[in-house]
């Protein structure tokens, strides 16, 4: 199944006005988010619950996933949550995620290309998997790739994605959409990207989460790019236990006592008012600058963003104009994980350069649970040489305060709801 973002963003556009939103739902690595919204301009809250994974099950995908299937009737039954309707973020860990180039030839679907190619690839009968692919608009494939297209293959193990539609229908729900994590991020940031100048701008999307860190860039609203990298925060955690000779619950509680938190601006209790998250600014640029029609106009829309003055809801600052952090300490060194994953980003950004030759990604937005922390955050933001804030979409969400939130604290920025945010913004397509 062939899905666009562009007619996934009409549709989630439309779908803001019809009223309550079907119940969104993140089967996270860590946590459990189940989050509802009101459509509207400014999305408002209905109800929002979660519950912690226990630490001795995180590493193990199949207790993990018992564990949130069974709590999640009481979940859903602890909150005010409307109707019965819901939908499920496909965990990336758990999706084949790859780029690939298929021949231009007439009267041959692209559909079937992509079918054929995955399960060859991954040596599993073809209907074991649910596919859906995005093809990448204005890429040049290099080398060998030369006169084809571009395009992002994503597929899911069919018994993993029926496991999750019986956990909804045992919670009395009915499922009415599937979506990857990367349309998720596309939806929860498509507000920041509707003027017709966003379609030139290049912007670097990094989920910094507990199971998997996911990179992926957008042209607008378009997704262009979209890669799964493993390096995450279970394995800074492992490499605290290893160093310190401790079990993962000690080394995590010692990793984050250590962390300093990014600066956000100072959160709103109520907010019934939410207006739109401007678009980020991206005041810092690479050295390099591209001569491409289209490059000048970007710039123009960041630049003229500027004339707001305020920052944007639940965003950061740029994280290197902030007082400086370290990810390790005298007790645990963490630069070879570090390495491992801000070199997997650079890759990423040198591989979208060679197929938009003359291009650059203009800016960076990180969120996830991970991206709290300010060393963290500078890190990855001076090795790709990118102005990088911290974003946390939800804080455009428009709330009263007296609405049931079980298990998180919405008057402090929350960058690790991004996906279910988004995936609370995506069209139905079940």
């Amino acid at each position: 199944m062939a899905f666009s973002f562009g007619r996934m963003k009409s549709a989630a556009m439309g779908q803001l006005a019809l009223g309550t939103l079907p119940i969104a739902i993140d089967f996270g690595a860590s946590s459990l988010k189940v989050l509802q919204l009101e459509g509207g301009e400014a999305p408002s809250l209905i109800a929002a619950a979660a519950v912690e994974v226990p630490d001795n099950i995180r590493h193990d995908a199949g207790k993990r996933f018992a564990f949130q299937f069974q709590a999640l009737p009481k979940l859903i039954r602890s909150a005010g949550f409307k109707g019965r309707r819901a939908m499920c973020a496909i965990p990336a860990a758990h999706m084949f995620c790859k780029h690939m180039q298929f021949p231009r030839a007439e009267g041959v679907e692209l559909k079937s290309l992509v079918e054929a190619a995955v399960h060859q690839h991954l040596a599993c009968p073809p209907e074991a998997l649910i596919y859906r692919h995005v093809p990448v608009e204005g890429a040049q494939p290099v080398g060998s790739g030369a006169g084809k297209t571009e395009v992002i293959c994503l597929a899911a193990a069919r018994e993993m994605v029926g496991r999750m539609m019986i956990a909804l229908r045992e919670a009395r729900l009915e499922c009415v959409g599937m979506h990857p994590e990367f349309s998720t991020t596309m939806a929860a940031f498509a507000h920041i990207n509707r003027r017709a100048d966003d379609a030139h701008l290049a912007t670097l999307y990094l989920d910094l989460a507990h199971g998997t860190t996911k990179v992926a860039i957008g042209h607008g609203t378009n997704l262009v790019f979209a890669k799964t990298v493993p390096m995450a925060g279970a394995e800074f955690d492992e490499a605290v236990a290893r160093a310190l000779d401790v079990q993962i619950v000690e080394a995590r509680a010692r990793r984050l006592s250590a962390a300093e938190l990014v600066a956000h601006p100072a959160p709103s209790p109520k907010t019934p008012g939410a207006a739109g998250l401007a678009l980020m600014n991206a005041g810092r640029r690479r050295t390099a600058e591209s001569d491409e029609p289209g490059q000048a106009d970007a710039t123009v829309a960041v630049e003229d963003e500027r004339r707001i003055g305020l920052p944007a809801p639940g965003a950061s600052g740029d994280v290197l104009s902030q007082p400086p952090a370290t990810v390790s300490t005298e007790e645990f060194d963490l630069c070879d994980q570090l390495e491992v994953l801000t070199d997997e980003v650079a890759g990423c950004l040198r591989y979208y350069e060679a197929i938009f030759p003359g291009r650059k990604v203009q800016r960076a937005i990180l969120f996830g649970g991970e991206s709290r922390h300010r060393g963290l955050c500078q890190q990855v933001a001076r090795r790709i040489r990118l102005a990088a804030q911290v974003a946390d979409p939800v804080a455009r969400m428009a709330r009263t305060g007296h609405e049931a939130c079980i298990g998180v604290d919405f008057s402090q920025p929350q960058p690790g709801w991004t996906v279910a945010f988004g995936l609370s913004l995506c069209p139905p397509d079940l």
